[in-house]
């Protein structure tokens, strides 16, 4: 009989079922926590990286029991999916594995708070400027960084599948998309999507545009909530950020999307293209 830190008791496995079993506990691993949970399984003490790659990590690959999509990080595939090519590993744990400090914005957020207008094959981890990684694909699935210099703000953990993963609150998410929505599928996905998400607040939205500071965010979420302002998940928002937005925004009009025929939305002091206000309430 093996007994461990885990709890649980088994009688006829062989070490390497036991580490299998409770990898797919986890569904998705980095090779840290392979380490942490194999210390109590494998007898042999300290489990050098050699011995536990060629004893464990490379038989279960092997078998397809593990998938290795990147550096570092392994995916446990459960018996009913080996090598089945049709298996589709969870994204977003994936996503929390690659770096840190992360966390899943843009229309990844959208997906996990359930308003995304159309499915994504993209995943969106924001990370600082200085912990830069290389996008991949894996499973059809493209892992995409963005670098924001505000990436540690507006954030909230939240449990997936028994982990923890971050995604931007609401509220971050509601700026971050119409500071770049080109990560939220262009103007009309992003409004369309948009137009579903609940949990925008007031006062985190104040928080947060006076910690990012930039001019042009200040004009796109006053417009934005001057568009979406009879929407349920949007009432009052505009009328108690109006006089916050108008003090910081700058006297000089600016251009919502260079190179565009526009008119200039006198409130806002922002030239926005013809048509654009119109596609959006058709939304």
């Amino acid at each position: 009989m093996v007994k461990y830190q885990y709890g649980v008791e088994y009688t006829s496995m062989t070490k390497l079922e036991l580490l299998y079993q409770e990898l797919l506990k986890r569904e998705v691993v980095r090779y840290k926590e392979i380490e942490d949970i194999a210390s109590d399984i494998v007898e042999k003490q300290p489990v050098s990286f050699r011995y536990l790659y060629n004893e464990y990590i490379n038989k279960l690959r092997k078998t397809g029991k593990l998938l290795h999509p990147q550096r570092g990080i392994y995916v446990a595939v459960p018996p009913t999916k080996i090598n089945e090519n049709k298996f589709q590993p969870d994204k977003y744990l994936i996503s929390s594995k690659i770096q840190k400090p992360y966390y899943l914005g843009y229309h990844t957020a959208l997906e996990i708070h359930g308003c995304a207008y159309s499915n994504y094959n993209e995943v969106y981890i924001v990370v600082p400027p200085n912990k830069k990684f290389r996008g991949f694909e894996f499973k059809n699935i493209r892992y995409r960084p963005v670098f924001n210099s505000h990436s540690r703000i507006g954030l909230k953990q939240i449990n997936h599948k028994n982990q923890k993963i971050i995604v931007s609150s609401a509220s971050r998410t509601f700026l971050d998309c119409i500071e770049r929505p080109e990560y939220a599928g262009g103007w009309e996905e992003c409004l369309k999507s948009l137009e579903s998400l609940a949990g925008v607040q007031a006062n985190e939205l104040k928080q947060l545009l006076d910690k990012i500071g930039k001019d042009m965010l200040f004009r796109k979420t006053g417009l934005i909530l001057d568009i979406l302002h009879e929407n349920p998940y949007y009432q009052g928002l505009l009328s108690s950020l109006k006089p916050f937005l108008t003090k910081k925004m700058g006297k000089s009009p600016m251009y919502l999307k260079e190179g565009a025929k526009s008119e200039l939305d006198k409130n806002w002091r922002v030239y926005v293209p013809i048509g654009f206000k119109e596609i959006i309430r058709g939304v």
